[in-house]
């Protein structure tokens, strides 16, 4: 049977750190991090419905700091907050701890009877997603994961038989047959045959027909900005960015990666309103255009987001993606520099741009030392299935669809098995 529950949701949340308790915390969510594994402060193996998830710590510029935590996970707010409690109550009473109205003291713990008040203070600090993308749709954390294993247990068993000389002279439909009933035999085949949502729908037009209106009304506005654009300041590229060495620490441990960034507005109210457009835009098309895997030709993110915070004076970008930094930087250059320099255009020291979507990105040199110079160590990252990217999510859900319903033609036979 299908699953009901919602899949794929973002929460994002930002609360203020106790004056000199900044660094302390850094350096414990750092200790986390690190032993994900090994913790005994979140056992992060209980997680049920976390995609992925983060906790790090912004800092103000005054000595001061914010501790943000991001997630994507599947069902209700309140369940998901519910179990990170009973999954890792000392670690969250650790870190929460060390922020400002935390309605526990020091001594006591995170019991059953004070779960309600600390879901309901990590809830106080909850922030609209600017713009969200989703990499795949309608699949919970759970589903990838039993997705991967069938994946898995059919890679073993082919690899076996064809070592053991077992499909060297047998048809593709009794190789499909023997696949099936070596699924059926080790309990996977009722997981494999569960009836999953199908792909969202995929059309420009609803948000064509959203977009291209709100954008002629702004056609003023944009004559005001093209002229304020020609006197925009661009950073210098520096071959050491700031903090580039903690930056590092924290990446290419697996093929996934994540990427904190923040990044002070350009002033005044024409740029807020501008950036607020193309990001209610790119909202949109994630939504109803890049809904199957890809934002702009990207095919390597698994969710992103973009946030403002500091009464808009400052963007904050999570992303969840596939590859090494360099690459992701790469496919923003070559697949979606105009959307991306629309965004950034708007910050400070982001590299000169023509007409907000020109330039900008392109200029590989400046961009990525920019991202870097703004990029923010991620002290506190977690996946729920580090070792899959999202092709091999989606050729998963294709091995199991291929089980849920056999192919009637030996041409699809064929075509199921070659995607092994």
């Amino acid at each position: 049977m299908t699953s009901a529950v919602p899949v794929g949701h973002a929460f994002t949340g930002l609360t203020k750190i106790v004056p000199g308790r900044v660094a302390a915390l850094a350096e414990y969510l750092t200790e986390v991090g690190t032993h994900i594994d090994t913790t005994p402060d979140f056992a992060f193996s209980q997680l049920k419905t976390v995609h992925f998830l983060r906790w790090v710590v912004l800092r103000d510029g005054e000595g001061g700091g914010w501790l943000a935590f991001e997630s994507n996970y599947d069902g209700a707010l309140d369940d998901h907050l519910g179990e990170l409690l009973r999954a890792g109550a000392t670690a969250i009473h650790r870190m929460y701890g060390a922020c400002v109205g935390y309605p526990l003291a020091p001594a006591n713990a995170i019991g059953p009877g004070e779960r309600a008040a600390v879901i309901a203070f990590i809830r106080q600090g909850a922030l609209p997603n600017a713009a969200f993308h989703v990499g795949v749709h309608n699949k919970s954390a759970e589903r990838i994961r039993c997705e991967a294993e069938i994946a898995a247990s059919i890679e073993r068993y082919v690899d076996a038989s064809c070592a053991a000389g077992d499909l060297a002279a047998i048809s593709p439909r009794e190789m499909y047959g023997r696949i099936v009933e070596h699924l059926r035999q080790s309990g996977l085949l009722a997981r494999a045959r569960e009836k999953q949502p199908g792909a969202p729908k995929s059309s420009l037009w609803p948000a064509i027909v959203r977009i291209v209106p709100a954008a002629l009304s702004l056609l003023p506005l944009l004559l005001v900005l093209f002229v304020q654009e020609r006197l925009d300041r661009q950073d210098d590229p520096t071959a050491d960015p700031p903090a580039i060495a903690q930056l590092a620490e924290r990446e290419d441990f697996q093929v996934q990666n994540q990427l904190t960034h923040l990044v002070d507005l350009k002033s005044g109210p024409l740029r807020r309103w501008w950036l607020r457009f193309v990001l209610w835009a790119i909202d949109l098309l994630a939504r109803f255009k890049f809904n199957r895997g890809a934002l702009g030709g990207i095919t390597t993110i698994h969710f992103a987001r973009w946030v403002f915070i500091d009464d808009h004076k400052r963007l904050l970008f999570f992303s969840n993606y596939d590859g090494s930094w360099e690459s992701y930087l790469g496919d923003f250059i070559d697949k979606a520099h105009g959307g991306l320099t629309a965004v950034w255009s708007n910050t400070l020291g982001f590299p000169k741009t023509w007409f907000f979507l020109g330039a900008g990105a392109t200029d590989e040199e400046r961009f990525k030392s920019w991202t870097r110079s703004h990029q923010v160590p991620t002290q506190l990252w977690y996946s729920a299935y580090p070792e899959l990217t999202v092709f091999n999510i989606q050729q998963n859900a294709r091995i199991c669809a291929g089980l849920a319903d056999e192919p009637s033609t030996p041409e699809g036979i064929l075509a199921w098995l070659q995607s092994l």
